[in-house]
């Protein structure tokens, strides 16, 4: 294990401006708003001010006043923050990010997490990894980084730091991650909070074939989100099938990158924010999308979707040994989970959640998306006070 620290060269930045200034845009097509994408008029706004307003090394600077660090496990460099809070018997919690996302996207609840102003209020010790093929866990070195080996590393992760309990929150891929550690590391764990919205439940696309259980008001909505896993899913396909064809475009074009997940930030923020920039701060967005360009993380975090839309799953074989060990059950983790919705959506999630288990303890939001650490942080760091401070009593 070693100390990092963020040092993108200039000739790095300057090569980002000079692509910039070269962008080649395309032809004026049909303006149909975002339906069919960012617009060229907006992402050429963004672009230009990612050009000249955007200051990387003070956003290089903000990142870099939190200790991070390099390891190596299994194999692989798994780069991390590690924010000690001033609380000595302060609960250890593991942040793992999704996509569009990286260990930047928690970056404005670091604070409030470790030294909140209140001392009666619940403190941490936080842990935020980079998912291999993200951020600065870079490059991946061999073939299967899926859930459970990254679950079981970040586990390890948590060993090497001394932490034989610790609490987990995850978003995204990232609550994938974390519900997987509920089987490989159950033990370990003090709980468990994942943070969902329309577009994550829409995008796995596991609607019920008979609605009669659902109300009149609530089958619109339903309809809304089997429209978009028609329609908004492209993304998923084309990293999961032909990761290696999508990486020449994100690793040759900053306005590529820019506009594959400029969209992401547009549709799955909060939908009464008119523009991406009016549900998180544009500096912080581009923060991401910098580090995704800088880190070549478009074409590895492709890959990384790929193993994990490909892994296979073997639940049991015929030998004696996988009997036996099937027949050991793992200590129940508490569970959380918070929606961030709208209200007309809550009696539908409550609905479709149920088929793949419910939470022990369920909080909902009428604001905010998927982003929460970004987008409503306040609201975000309150959710996993309250819901740790009941698993840690």
């Amino acid at each position: 294990m070693k100390q990092f620290k963020i040092q993108i060269s200039q000739n790095e930045i300057n090569d980002l401006n000079e692509r910039l200034t070269k962008s080649r845009w395309p032809n004026e097509m049909i303006n149909e708003g975002w339906k069919k994408g960012a617009p060229t008029d907006y992402l050429k706004k963004l672009a230009d001010y990612w050009l000249t307003k955007f200051d990387w090394k003070k956003q290089e600077a903000l990142l870099n006043k939190y200790p991070q660090f390099i390891t190596e496990i299994d194999g692989q460099n798994i780069h991390f923050l590690h924010i000690k809070s001033g609380n000595a018997n302060a609960t250890p919690l593991l942040l793992i990010h999704g996509w569009p996302g990286s260990f930047a996207d928690f970056i404005n609840v670091i604070e409030p997490l470790t030294n909140p102003g209140n001392e009666n209020e619940v403190s941490f010790h936080v842990v935020i990894p980079s998912i291999p093929g993200f951020g600065f866990s870079t490059p991946v070195k061999e073939k299967g980084w899926n859930m459970f080996r990254i679950a079981a590393a970040f586990s390890t992760l948590m060993e090497q730091l001394g932490y034989t309990r610790f609490a987990v929150h995850g978003g995204d891929m990232g609550a994938g991650i974390t519900s997987t550690m509920s089987a490989l590391a159950a033990h370990k764990l003090i709980g468990t909070h994942v943070n969902t919205d329309f577009y994550s439940v829409a995008g796995l696309g596991m609607f019920p074939s008979d609605t009669s259980f659902l109300s009149e008001e609530e089958k619109p909505r339903l309809e809304r989100m089997k429209e978009y896993k028609k329609n908004g899913t492209a993304y998923l396909e084309i990293q999961s099938t032909r990761p290696q064809t999508v990486a020449y475009a994100l690793s040759d074009s900053p306005v590529a990158q820019l506009g594959w997940l400029i969209e992401k930030y547009k549709e799955w923020t909060d939908e009464e924010k008119e523009l991406p920039e009016d549900a998180i701060p544009v500096d912080q967005i581009l923060t991401n999308v910098s580090l995704y360009w800088f880190n070549k993380i478009g074409a590895s975090s492709a890959e990384i979707l790929y193993e994990n839309m490909s892994m296979a799953f073997n639940w049991g074989s015929d030998d004696g040994a996988s009997q036996e060990a099937n027949q050991w059950t793992p200590p129940k983790v508490p569970t959380a989970m918070t929606v961030y919705a709208k209200n007309e959506d809550k009696s539908l999630f409550k609905k479709l959640i149920s088929f793949t288990g419910e939470p022990d303890h369920y909080i909902f939001h009428d604001k905010g998306g998927h982003f929460p650490a970004m987008e409503v942080p306040d609201l975000f760091v309150n959710d996993l006070r309250q819901v740790f401070a009941q698993q840690t009593a």
